[in-house]
């Protein structure tokens, strides 16, 4: 990535990514807010976890129409299980429930279709999301889910995650 790598992705859009194929038809920049939002929960875990490495492994992340259509939402919760992250789906009537994760993802429908947003936790118990096509938002995730509900936006899927070294 010419030499700058990210710390968070905030938009699947930058040019240092989002011309990069996602699944066989995609690309990051159209369908790979589901990878973004993996990659940034990973990079919260781990500082040493680089997007270069992550892309080069992304064939683990299973798509919808050869990434046409994203990220397969089944997907979400088996790729964190399986580096040991503890995933849980939260309704979005019990939001508040997931308040106290290490971060969280939030899939969401509108017009043009779905969108994942990756949450990841900050000290005072807000969240900081990205690739919310802006700059970054940090807040408690209920009022995320109401920001979207405002929106027009339709919240359908909220995973809860823990990190691996914070699991008792």
């Amino acid at each position: 990535m010419d030499g700058q790598e990210f710390t968070f992705v905030n938009d699947q859009k930058d040019a240092r990514v989002a011309s990069r194929k996602y699944g066989k038809f995609g690309t990051v920049g159209k369908n790979g807010c589901g990878m973004i939002a993996l990659y940034n929960i990973e990079r919260a875990a781990n500082q040493r976890t680089q997007f270069e490495s992550f892309y080069a492994a992304r064939d683990r992340i299973k798509t919808n129409l050869f990434g046409l259509l994203g990220t397969r939402p089944s997907t979400i919760g088996k790729n964190l299980q399986k580096k040991r992250f503890h995933v849980q789906r939260i309704p979005i009537a019990n939001v508040a429930d997931a308040e106290a994760f290490d971060g969280v993802i939030v899939l969401y429908w509108w017009i043009f279709g779905a969108h994942y947003v990756a949450g990841i936790r900050n000290e005072n118990g807000t969240y900081t999301f990205y690739n919310q096509f802006s700059e970054p938002y940090a807040m408690p995730l209920s009022d995320f889910i109401a920001y979207l509900k405002q929106r027009k936006l339709h919240p359908h899927r909220v995973w809860g995650i823990r990190f691996p070294e914070k699991q008792n």
